[in-house]
């Protein structure tokens, strides 16, 4: 037997030995044979793919014990949960745990009795913690989920990158990074800030020969619920993703459809996380708050009902189906409206570096003034910027600005409140001081403090005000009562957050790179325009994807998703001799405003609807598809946009253009080919015509 063929054969024995599995799955044997080779490797594996193993393995063939970097406690736990159930000695450390119990684990792991220790980034800020790993190194270091490390990835942690800064010896062990959702441009993101820039990419496992993916064009909601109410006609275990919480309840309302999203109750989260494990046949509305952790194998369909905002999310969430290995669905809803949702929820994501300065500015202003803190709860209400659409766009300003240290956010127990005056303290303490009513001396001593203490607001409890104007506490209760609004304001919050700028944020200047948060912006807005060119594809659904994560395909397609199938009349047709004509005509109509205007208003133009702008209102096809109907106009730029004469620029307002093969087309050099679904289908069918 030759040295490769008998490794391999002790890899398959360590794998039955330890794990119970007969065989390796698509990449892991080469992943477990270069990481023990010394080989530092960033592997990109799908969700289900078991990329766990990949790092598990080579860890219990070498001596020592491995240190696992996660991001979530439930996920470490699972993994723990897991090893242990099999014998393997595993731990965690994490903030549910108590000191003495987190002291134990380590040790345990220092002194040889665990394989395993898992812990989240934030435990590296512990001096202690670093201190005794420096006598004790780990065989190997394991950065899971490690897109978080990058500030291009979708879910980026902060923390990740602090500990490669903060901690030298983490660059004298062997480290490997693991994650599910990774581009090249990620990947090279990662490289870097590990500081290893000869980390070498494994990308493999995506391809899921079981799953049928599907992209249905719908022109809205009606479209959408005929579509999922013919689908819920079959009863299949089915996971249904919605964009947004209000989404999913209103499923519930529409169908009775069991949902879960982040806002819930913990009690109705896990009713609802029962229910879906559970239940022989169940049907449940979430939002991507929920997936974490769920590794119910039968899950026959995955359906989004609104598009994700990135191609990375939605293979993740897709990919939770078929897990058994049999047939399973993942099927998308794409409409218009669903890209406008997507911008919204980016724009909150990625705040603008205009209303970033402006917050801090106004909090600086607060704070030279003695403003000193203000409730989480009720910051973004008083701030009032033009450019910002709404609350939350300033509550994720708010968390942008805390996580680069510029606010600091303190949890307030119950019976806390805030206090201000609302006239000058030197007048209230002249007016006030030496008189003997409560009233007086509350205002008297309140002011004195606030004076001495350079503050223009005080977030306290309210027996914290009583000790300061030595008054009891009911007596202090009717004082701010009587005052409140008229002298004073006293604002009580109960339990919550409140913030303050830290001693960086003082500073004049705002210590944000606002240019790296700007490309941050850019780089989402690419991720949102891949999802929508994936829904408009011609090629495999699956090859495209699999592409896009940088796996080779060498030609391979899946052979079951809806391009794959090929003709299917039952749910697509050949558009006619007529509608090929009118296609033909719209590009000529795009042509004198390619570029300037969205879809919508250039359809509202081919309606003949009026515009406040002379090019649409002049326009010489102004009007074309009165006749028509919008149904019929709409299912002809879908089906334009989906074979590649049109598309929409990027950005924040995307506009239609041309492309290379609409300008063939209108030049008579190609001819225009087009499948227009007949109404609400799957499959396509081909037929051509020139432009004319």
């Amino acid at each position: 037997m030759h040295g490769d063929e008998a490794q391999d054969a002790g890899l398959r024995s360590a794998l039955r030995r330890y794990f119970g599995h007969r065989d390796f799955l698509g990449g892991q044997a080469e992943a477990v044979r270069r990481i023990l080779a010394g080989e530092e490797l960033c592997v990109v594996m799908p969700t289900g793919a078991g990329k766990s193993l990949c790092f598990q393995l080579p860890i219990l063939l070498r001596p020592g014990y491995g240190l696992i970097i996660s991001p979530l406690i439930a996920l470490m736990k699972d993994q723990v949960d897991a090893l242990n159930a099999r014998g393997l000695p595993a731990a965690c450390i994490n903030s549910s745990m108590s000191g003495d119990e987190q002291r134990t684990a380590l040790y345990a792991a220092l002194e040889g009795r665990l394989k395993f220790l898992y812990v989240a980034p934030e435990r590296f800020r512990s001096p202690s913690f670093r201190e005794r790993l420096e006598g004790q190194p780990p065989s190997l270091l394991v950065i899971d989920e490690a897109h978080c490390i990058s500030q291009w990835g979708h879910d980026f942690r902060p923390d990740y990158q602090l500990i490669w800064s903060q901690y030298a010896l983490l660059g004298k062990v062997q480290a490997c990074a693991f994650t599910a959702t990774a581009t090249e441009d990620v990947r090279q993101d990662i490289r870097e800030q590990l500081g290893r820039p000869e980390m070498l990419d494994l990308v493999s496992g995506f391809k899921r020969d079981n799953l049928s993916f599907q992209v249905i064009q719908c022109r809205g909601k009606r479209d959408k619920y005929g579509f999922l109410q013919s689908l819920l006609a079959k009863p299949e275990p089915t996971l249904i993703y919605t964009s947004t919480r209000k989404e999913a309840e209103a499923l519930y309302e529409r169908f009775k459809i069991r949902y879960y999203h982040a806002g819930l109750e913990s009690g109705a989260r896990q009713a609802a996380q029962d229910y879906f494990s559970q239940d022989p046949c169940p049907v449940l509305a979430a939002t991507n708050a929920f997936g974490m952790g769920i590794d119910r194998p039968d899950i026959r369909r995955v359906l989004h009902f609104n598009m994700p905002g990135s191609l990375e999310a939605y293979y993740q969430e897709a990919g939770r189906a078929g897990r058994d290995g049999k047939p399973a669905q993942c099927i998308m809803l794409d409409s218009t409206q669903d890209q406008y949702i997507q911008q919204y929820l980016l724009g909150i994501n990625n705040p603008q570096p205009e209303l970033l300065k402006a917050m801090h500015k106004y909090l600086l202003e607060q704070h030279k003034a003695g403003m000193q803190e203000l409730f989480w709860q009720d910051a973004a209400r008083r701030l009032d910027f033009p450019m910002a659409e709404s609350e939350s766009h300033l509550q994720s300003a708010l968390r942008v600005l805390e996580r680069h240290g510029i606010v600091e956010k303190l949890y307030m127990p119950w019976g806390h409140g805030q206090l201000s005056f609302l006239l000058p303290l030197k007048t209230l303490l002249k007016e006030h001081q030496g008189l003997r009513s409560q009233r007086s001396q509350f205002v008297s001593r309140l002011t004195a403090f606030f004076l001495q203490k350079q503050i223009g607001s005080l977030c306290c409890a309210m027996s914290e005000l009583s000790g300061i104007c030595s008054l009891p506490l009911d007596q202090v209760e009717r004082v701010l009562k009587y005052y409140h609004g008229e002298l004073l304001f006293w604002h009580e919050a109960g339990a919550g957050e409140f913030l303050r700028l830290s001693e960086k944020g003082r500073e004049d200047k705002l210590h944000i790179n606002l240019r790296q948060l700007s490309k941050k912006r850019g780089l989402a807005e690419s991720r949102l325009q891949a999802v929508s060119n994936y829904c408009l594809s011609s090629r495999c659904r699956q090859a495209h994807i699999i592409a896009y994560f940088g796996e080779k395909l060498n030609g391979w397609h899946c052979g079951c998703c809806d391009v794959c199938a090929g003709a299917n009349e039952e749910f697509w047709r050949a558009a006619d001799k007529n509608e090929l004509s009118m296609a033909g005509s719209m590009l000529q109509a795009l042509e004198l405003v390619d570029g300037q205007f969205g879809k919508r208003r250039f359809l509202a133009m081919l309606l003949g609807r009026d515009d406040d702008n002379l090019d649409l209102q002049t326009h010489p096809s102004r009007g074309l598809c009165g006749v028509m109907g919008e149904s019929k106009a709409d299912k002809l730029l879908v089906a334009l946009e989906k074979e590649g004469y049109m598309q929409r620029s990027s950005g924040e307002y995307p506009c239609l253009e041309l492309t290379r093969k609409g300008l063939k087309a209108l030049s008579g050099d190609v001819e225009i080919r087009l499948d227009l679904l007949k109404g609400g289908g799957h499959e396509e069918t081909r037929r051509g015509t020139k432009a004319h």
